[in-house]
């Protein structure tokens, strides 16, 4: 692998691709891991696959830990400008037009002619059908 410099905070990283085909940036250094889905630490593996882990420290002292094998942190839990680097990149494109704005539906205003009139004669022909029964 070949180890680049991160160009927010000058640290090494290597670029591993995920099981998803995406490209991410790591540290440099491999660290041992004991696998532990409540674990803290996500680790990426040199063959692409992304896990929950706990990050072993080997001369931690007190009983020995069981070592699962070797990965790599994401240089996104490590980077101390890690927010820059997460913002979306600008492209020369102009940006996308609104979408046409439709004019509003317009009514009858109520005020004109005999609007109510008309209003209180449909429901007083429906008052008389209704009393038929």
């Amino acid at each position: 692998m070949e180890i680049k410099k991160c160009k927010f905070c000058g640290a090494p990283i290597v670029w591993l691709k995920t099981q998803n085909g995406r490209a991410m940036p790591c540290d440099a250094d491999a660290v041992k891991y004991q696998e532990n889905y409540k674990g803290k630490d996500v680790i990426v593996l040199s063959d692409g696959k992304v896990i929950k882990a706990t990050v072993v420290n080997p001369n931690g002292g007190g009983l020995t830990p069981i070592i699962d094998g070797e990965g790599y942190i994401s240089h996104f839990a490590t980077c101390t400008h890690a927010d820059e680097a997460r913002q979306p990149r600008r492209t020369d494109s102009p940006a996308p037009s609104a979408p046409e704005q439709k004019p509003a539906p317009t009514y009858p205003d109520p005020d004109a002619g005999d609007y109510y009139a008309d209003l209180y004669a449909m429901a007083k022909a429906a008052s008389k059908e209704r009393r038929k029964w």
